[in-house]
This record gives structure tokens, sequence and C-alpha cells, in this order.
């Protein structure tokens, strides 16, 4: 055992790691030291041995360094962790030593995001610094994770209310006319602004009848189609006969092929911002217009029907709600609603599981019916004895 009493009365301990290294750390009790010892000696035999020296690391430097190492980020992805740890982690914790944080500090961490912030945004930014406390631990910073048994805020997502045929038609007729198509693709195929954004000549299969979905438009320049982001993502959609109509009068720009772009020498595409300014001002017109006709009407001024209306907050986002509830209505399974949408089946079924039609007077009649031809052979047997 390499514990020896110094001349200062201290007990020094000291132990070799898997490298050869020498580690040593000085104890007032000589049992201390020993068990010390012990602990890093067995550490280092079980392959989970930890420099000690290396926890000395701040947040923000090992945080900068995982950041900063992260290939796998797509660029939304990594503006959003720089942010994250920038605004929200480093002003806190950024000059604790790694090996200070406990289980204690990210909870308090948490719980003052959950004060002012979103939960699905606590939820977010938690799962960055999850990640960075797990990587220092494969790295040999720390020995283990303070990220356990974390309360997160709970997540209450209101029932999704699709839009209607009516709906939409009245948002398509309000936007502007560039954008009149994206609004086709979207109720008509489900896809997502960014994938609508990224639909290509080539990815239009007039004969097929469907839509190759495989890439997606950068969010911000340079502009570049990139892969969708799961693999989920990358499907086949059936497309009806209108948003067929409506893409085959477009020419596909310069710059990277797409069908919705600006126009101009190098045919610049249309970015998901301009989408959605230009959606927003749409739901206002189609309000708007609706305001104006029940005015008319409680006046007498008029004796036309009332007109759409639509909620203030709604969304490009939401004509993939209106696409999967005109599947839902039509029949279509769990599994194939989720392989249109590119989505898992379980959060697919998690987020429209309130609209697929209620399944227990069908359980009931089937039942019964079982039943009553067990009844009726019974019935035969007893007069047939």
């Amino acid at each position: 055992m390499s514990v020896k009493k110094r001349p200062d009365g201290a007990w020094r301990a000291r132990y070799y790691d898997a490298a050869g290294r020498e580690h040593s750390k000085h104890f007032p009790r000589k049992v201390d030291a020993e068990a010390w010892e012990r602990d890093q000696r067995a550490a280092v035999a079980r392959g989970t041995h930890v420099d000690p020296r290396a926890g000395r690391e701040t947040v923000r430097v090992y945080g900068e360094r995982w950041r900063l190492a992260q290939v796998q980020h797509r660029p939304r992805t990594a503006r959003q962790v720089e942010s994250v740890t920038r605004l929200h982690v480093y002003p806190t914790i950024g000059d604790h030593r790694m090996s200070s944080i406990r289980r204690t500090a990210v909870q308090s961490l948490v719980t003052s995001w959950a004060a002012s912030a979103a939960p699905r945004t606590v939820i977010m930014r938690y799962a960055f610094i999850r990640a960075m406390f797990a990587s220092a631990v494969d790295d040999g910073v720390i020995g283990k994770s303070p990220c356990v048994r974390i309360k997160l805020p709970e997540v209450v997502d209101a029932a999704v209310v699709p839009l209607t045929v009516v709906q939409v038609r009245a948002l398509h007729e309000a936007i502007a006319v560039p954008f009149r198509p994206g609004i086709l693709v979207g109720a008509g195929c489900g896809l997502r602004v960014s994938e609508v954004l990224g639909l290509t000549a080539q990815a239009v299969r007039h004969l097929a009848r469907d839509l190759d979905v495989r890439w997606q438009l950068s969010e911000a320049p340079p502009w570049e189609l990139v892969p969708v982001k799961s693999k989920n993502g990358v499907r086949e959609v059936p497309a009806p006969g209108f948003v067929l109509d409506a893409l085959s009068t477009l020419t596909a720009g310069e710059m990277l092929g797409t069908l919705l772009h600006r126009g101009g020498d190098e045919g610049e595409p249309v970015s998901a911002r301009m989408v959605h300014i230009a959606f927003a001002d749409a739901v206002k017109v189609v309000n708007a217009a609706a305001a104006e006709r029940k005015r008319d009407r409680k006046a007498r001024r008029t004796t036309s029907p009332e007109l759409p209306s639509i909620p203030a907050d709604t969304t490009f986002h939401d004509l993939r709600h209106h696409y999967a509830s005109t599947l839902i209505d039509g029949g279509e399974s769990v599994t194939v609603v989720a392989a249109r949408l590119g989505n898992d089946p379980g959060e697919t079924l998690r987020t429209y599981a309130h609209l697929f039609p209620d399944s227990a007077a069908r359980t009931r009649r089937i039942v019964d019916a079982a039943w009553s031809l067990q009844d009726h052979a019974d019935g035969l047997r007893t007069v047939g004895e």
C-alpha cells in the first residue's frame, strides 16, 4: 500500500493510473489516505478511473471544447447550442470547475429556466447540458454526470384542432401569389416548410404522382439543400392532382434548382422566414374579411354567408395537422399517417390520438356478436338433445 507519513504529519497516498502516471494526495488521517488510495486503484482496475486534475477545467472551457467538436450538429442545432451555453449556462456555472458541479446545481439551473421559459424550451436546454456532461464522463473529465433525477417541467399540449378545407382555401386565396403553391403542398402532402422549399423539379414525379422528399432548404444563407432531419423524413408522398397541377407551372431557379424562388438572374430560394411572414399576413387578411362580413350581416347590409375566420396563432405547420386529420378521417392507420408525415408512429399517435375514431362501440359490437353466435349454437344443441 502506497501510504506514507510525511515529516509535517500529513499522510501521503499515491497510485499509478493505467497509463503509468503517478497521482498523489495528502490527508490529515491515515485511514482517509488509505481509503482514497484503495478507491483509486479499484477505479483503475475497473477502467472507470478519472484523472483528479481533469475536473479542474471550468464548465466554460470544457463546454466550448465540447461544442466545437460536435460535427453531427446541423447549423441550426449548432446555433442553438452556442446560444444556450452562452446565455443560459455559462453566466451561472461557467466559471465553476467541472468536478464541482452537483445534481442540485443542475436542478437549480433548470428550475430558474422554468420560471421564465416555456417547458419545451427548458427541456431543450437541459438536453444540451446533459449531453455535454455525458461527454465529459466519456472523456474522463468527471467520474459521473450530475444530470441525474432532474425534475423537468411538464409539457401540456393543447389538443390539435385542424384547419378545415374551407379555411385552407381562404388562406390560399389571401396569401401572395408566389407562395400559393407552397400552401397547397403543405395542405395536400403534409410537408414541412423547409421540405416544401427544398423541392426541386426532379423531386416532383408527375408520372408516379408523388413527391420524392429527401432534401430541405437551409434556414439561412448561404442557401443549400441539406438532407431531411431524420431517417423517417426520407419518403415518397402521394401527391393529389391539385398539388401536381400547381407545381407543374413552376420553373426551377438557377441557384439550387428549387421550385419556390424569388426570380431574378440567380433564382435565389424563398426563405422560411419569408413564408412565415406572408402566412401571418394572410391570416390577418382572412380574419379581417371575416370580421367585416360579420359586421355587414349584423347591420343587414348583406345577406351573404359568413366568411371563415382562422385562429390568430395559426402557422404553416398547421397545414401538416390539416393533412394528417384528412388522412385520419379517411380511415388511414396511424402507421400510414406517420409514414406520410415522416414522423415516428409513437409521436404521431401522441399528437393525433384524439382525432382517431373511438373504437369502443365497435369493440362492443364485435364481442356482442361473438357471444350471440355462441348463445345461438348452445341453444341449437339444447333443442337437439
